[in-house]
């Protein structure tokens, strides 16, 4: 600091005592006499220099006190001091290039009586620099939390339209148009069915029907650790139990706001977070462990389960105050059996993915093999058949054709042991028809009651067998 700048902090703080401030206020105003991060600068009404502040003056060139009565203007061609003298307006976070440098300046104009007598200004030389390195930390964690939620919305994301559903029955096309229904309400939705039936992709469908740019977060209700469902399904704050983590964590409901939340299989649910769940479907609202904020929700809820939840209520498994809310809007998917026609579509589909997956060539089953798809009983629906395949094209390997033979062992065994059954099932029945009505002379009331059937069963049994001409009496 140069003895003239001594002087004047000294007469400042001297002047700034006896104005009744405290040496704080003091040492304050005196700091921005030697303020190290920022420029100060005073000019009288002809812009000539009456202080400048020693970094600024060794920024310049100029020796401790050598700026005092030269023109700003020889030192800062392009300054705004004469501007502001002129007009008497301030200028505020200006961008002045100062030896190839961008700074900020800004400049206020001294008044007396009315009249500008001088001006005062400061630069921040490296502000600019500054504003820049700020930006380019707020831009790469803008790319960070680009990153992390393209993460998140590539786990939390539904793949399966209705246009990726397989198949051509009746039954089909009315669960489709049903699902295409409840996406368009945005209704909460139960969907039941076996296992292997699909239900995960029509929830899915119906997901990406109506918000596919909206998470999609998947829950697998038997996976849940029985004593973290609830911090897993409604979040907990931090320290809200030992080992939870330090910042907390959003729920499975929280991550599907604005989207869509699958509980699969929901009869595995506890019952204790049975009850949550039912607050979140009556009043779209969930509260973290250990928290006492009430989060709203915009969501839709799409259940499934492969068990009979109305059985479920009545062993006391399942709340019914929550399997009524469930049960609004119910799409049962039936299984591959009740709808045959589709097995054929569903052959030569996952056929050719799985022809894709193997880099095989088959195109179709033998007539041996298509028989006993058509014959089977599928308790694993289209999830077996998936299965069988894969495993008669690995035991295969080349070909066009898979014949019966490459079918699982113990499949076919199986297929073979329940048609022998079913034949002699059936022929066994044949006999007790014929016997029943030979005892009552061809009386089909009395051979209904006889075997215990309504006649309209007796008649559709005897058509059935081709027995519609024995004995035909109607008395």
């Amino acid at each position: 600091m140069t003895y003239y700048q001594r002087q004047l902090q000294s007469q400042m703080r001297e002047g700034l005592m006896k104005d009744g401030l405290s040496p704080l206020i003091a040492e304050t105003m005196a700091f921005f006499l030697h303020n190290p991060h920022e420029s100060l600068i005073v000019v009288d009404r002809e812009c000539r220099v009456e202080f400048m502040d020693r970094r600024s003056e060794k920024f310049f060139g100029l020796s401790g006190g050598a700026s005092k009565g030269m023109m700003i203007t020889d030192i800062v061609p392009q300054s705004i001091f004469p501007k502001v003298i002129e007009t008497g307006i301030p200028m505020v976070g200006n961008i002045l290039l100062l030896k190839d440098k961008y700074s900020i300046g800004s400049s206020f104009p001294l008044a007396k009586n009315g009249e500008v007598i001088g001006a005062v200004g400061h630069v921040i030389f490296d502000s600019l620099e500054e504003i820049k390195r700020l930006h380019n930390e707020l831009k790469n964690l803008k790319q960070q939390i680009e990153s992390v939620r393209e993460a998140q919305n590539l786990q939390h994301r539904a793949y399966y339209t209705f246009d990726s559903i397989v198949g051509n029955s009746p039954a089909l096309k009315e669960i489709i148009k049903m699902a295409k229904r409840a996406a368009s309400l945005n209704q909460d939705v139960l969907i039941t069915g076996e296992s292997g039936t699909g239900k995960e992709l029509i929830s899915q469908a119906i997901h990406n029907f109506s918000n596919p740019d909206r998470p999609f977060v998947r829950v697998n209700s038997p996976a849940i650790p029985f004593d973290l469902a609830e911090a897993e399904l409604f979040g907990y704050e931090k320290g809200a139990f030992s080992g939870a983590n330090r910042s907390g964590k959003p729920g499975k409901f929280e991550l599907a706001d604005h989207g869509t939340i699958f509980l699969d299989e929901i009869s595995s649910m506890p019952l204790s977070i049975q009850a949550k769940i039912l607050c979140v479907l009556q009043e779209r609202e969930c509260e973290r462990v250990g928290g006492s904020k009430i989060r709203k929700l915009n969501l839709r809820v799409i259940s499934a389960t492969n068990v009979d939840l109305k059985r479920q209520v009545n062993q006391g498994k399942f709340r019914e105050d929550l399997y009524f809310r469930l049960a609004r809007f119910n799409i049962h998917l039936p299984s591959l059996r009740e709808r045959r026609e589709d097995i054929p579509v569903y052959v030569d589909h996952f056929l050719k993915t799985i022809n894709k997956q193997f880099n095989t060539h088959f195109k179709r089953l033998s007539r041996e093999a298509h028989a006993w798809f058509m014959n089977h009983d599928w308790t694993g629906n289209v999830r077996e058949m998936i299965s069988i395949l894969e495993q008669a094209i690995l035991k295969k390997w080349e070909g066009e054709e898979i014949p019966l033979d490459c079918l699982p062992e113990k499949a076919i065994t199986h297929c073979t042991q329940g048609g022998l059954l079913k034949k002699e099932i059936r022929e066994t029945e044949r006999d007790l028809l014929l016997q029943a009505l030979k005892k009552t002379n061809g009386n089909k009331k009395k051979a209904a009651s006889i075997l215990g059937m309504p006649r309209s069963t007796l008649y559709k049994k005897l058509s059935e067998y081709d027995l519609e001409s024995e004995n035909p009496s109607e008395n």
